[in-house]
């Protein structure tokens, strides 16, 4: 009987693992048609969740998680949390791989708010100094970065830093419907 018990609890367990819903799924696409344009603007984004400041790369989702009061989520690809605040969700994300847990991706949008998301009435802000976000549009983004917007999705990315034989690349990854900016995806990535 205690067998059964244990087998049933670990199939339970597995059965909890979720992937992101909404426009935090954009995160799995991997779509090599996206042109990705290079900048030598800063995308280090700014995140604030209550009284603390978080780093990508740096700090851990567990750690959002404690402040937030919510519980981190864990699928086959990443571990994730989701918190809507002010009508817009933050998707703050961890890849299973470079990641082990730490932050190296934020999907945010102005959505109607998914079931996995958490209301959040504390400080929560994602900023990226000089860039703009979800209130970005076409003219914003062609005045700031040398190539216009042309798609539904536009990455631009800058090498933010090298050490070692590491090199730390930021990105910004755009979503368009008609014309306007339905969502943002934030990413760092250290490759050798």
């Amino acid at each position: 009987m205690r067998y059964i018990l244990l087998a049933f609890s670990v199939t339970s367990s597995v059965a909890m693992a979720a992937q992101m819903e909404s426009f935090g799924a954009n995160y799995y696409q991997d779509d090599s048609s996206i042109i990705n344009y290079d900048t030598n603007k800063n995308l280090v984004p700014d995140v604030i969740v209550g009284d603390h400041a978080y780093s990508m790369e740096f700090s851990s989702l567990t750690d959002i998680a404690k402040t937030a009061g919510v519980i981190v989520n864990h699928d086959d690809q990443t571990s994730w949390l989701c918190l809507t605040s002010k009508g817009i969700n933050y998707w703050f994300i961890s890849d299973n791989e470079m990641g082990q847990g730490d932050l190296t991706s934020i999907a945010i949008a102005r959505t109607a708010q998914p079931k996995s998301c958490s209301s959040y009435n504390g400080d929560l802000s994602v900023t990226v100094k000089k860039i703009p976000l979800l209130n970005a549009s076409l003219e914003t983004l062609s005045s700031l970065f040398s190539h216009k917007p042309n798609g539904n999705t536009v990455q631009y990315c800058n090498n933010t830093k090298n050490y070692g034989n590491f090199t730390q690349m930021n990105c910004l990854q755009y979503f368009f419907k008609k014309n306007n900016v339905k969502g943002v995806i934030i990413n760092q990535i250290t490759s050798n």
